[in-house]
């Protein structure tokens, strides 16, 4: 039962005798009750101080992370953002694949710790993930879901109030968020840059795309793949890596493997090079240069 919760408990009891006339002394009674009523205005009192910090860090953090445009902008965001809230100067932040975590940012910086493992034991029963905050290493650390899945975290250095965990968990959510976008407009600006170096022609996403002067390369496969495997093959084609492709797209190495393999199988070829080669073949540029 938590502090107020027990204040109340005993004050409703107090005044229940009281009106009853079943206390042995009233008098007493009155003065246990009046020391009651002060100590939970009291910590009342504390508990809107904290609600009224806890808001404004977030507040202050949440337009810091409005004004990032880029995925770079985000992560550099993150760290004083969540320091601003929780009023603590030891925060990390990491981006995770599956349990193993990669720091990117931290505050204070520059320097960052070497990649790490979380332990196991926070998946807790039934397999039921990562929960949205837990202790760890003397920190309290803040799930990031991105896409639905859990993708970095935030280590806070102290162990928040409540209504400071409450508004971290917030935030983390609201930085999901915000690589979420700053991913999709990358991958809006590579996508352009794909087609202008494919299809010769500028492109702006304003402006409907002109058909081209034949059907796109293997049209059978482009059907096959769900949208994901086509972003995948996509960064694919202008020869970006694994870890590269987990960047733009925001989701882990493991991920990107895993698309990468059914991208392969589903074009029918064994490697990179060979897509690569397949699709050059089919394009639109080379066709034109042979005529």
């Amino acid at each position: 039962m938590a502090p107020d919760e027990a204040l109340n408990v005993e004050i409703d009891r107090i005044l229940a005798e009281l009106a009853s006339g079943s206390t042995t002394d009233p008098c007493a009674a009155g003065i246990r009750l009046a020391d009651l009523i002060e100590r939970r205005d009291r910590t009342q009192s504390v508990e809107l101080s904290q609600l009224d910090t806890a808001a404004r860090g977030l507040h202050s953090a949440t337009s810091i992370l409005q004004r990032a445009t880029t995925v770079d902008d985000v992560v550099r965001a993150v760290c004083p953002g969540a320091a601003d809230i929780a009023e603590c100067n030891n925060v990390l932040f990491s981006e995770l694949d599956g349990l193993h975590a990669t720091p990117l940012g931290a505050a204070p910086g520059p320097s960052l710790p070497s990649p790490f493992q979380l332990p196991s034991s926070i998946i807790g029963r039934g397999n039921s993930g990562i929960p949205a905050a837990f202790p760890h290493a003397g920190y309290t650390v803040f799930r990031v879901d991105i896409d639905g899945s859990p993708a970095a975290v935030i280590h806070i250095g102290a162990t928040p109030d409540e209504p400071v965990v409450d508004a971290l968990i917030s935030y983390a959510g609201l930085v999901g968020t915000a690589l979420e976008c700053a991913a999709l407009d990358r991958r809006r600006h590579r996508q352009r840059d794909l087609l202008h170096t494919r299809w010769g022609r500028d492109y702006s996403p304003h402006e409907p795309a002109a058909a081209p002067t034949r059907v796109s390369p293997m049209p059978e496969v482009a059907h096959a793949l769900t949208i994901r495997e086509g972003e995948i093959l996509a960064l694919m084609l202008t020869g970006s890596s694994n870890a590269a492709i987990a960047t733009d797209l925001v989701i882990s190495v493991e991920t990107v493997r895993s698309h990468v393999k059914k991208v392969l199988r589903k074009c029918g070829v064994a490697n990179r090079a060979e897509l690569i080669a397949r699709f050059d073949t089919d394009s639109p540029a080379q066709e034109t240069d042979n005529k």
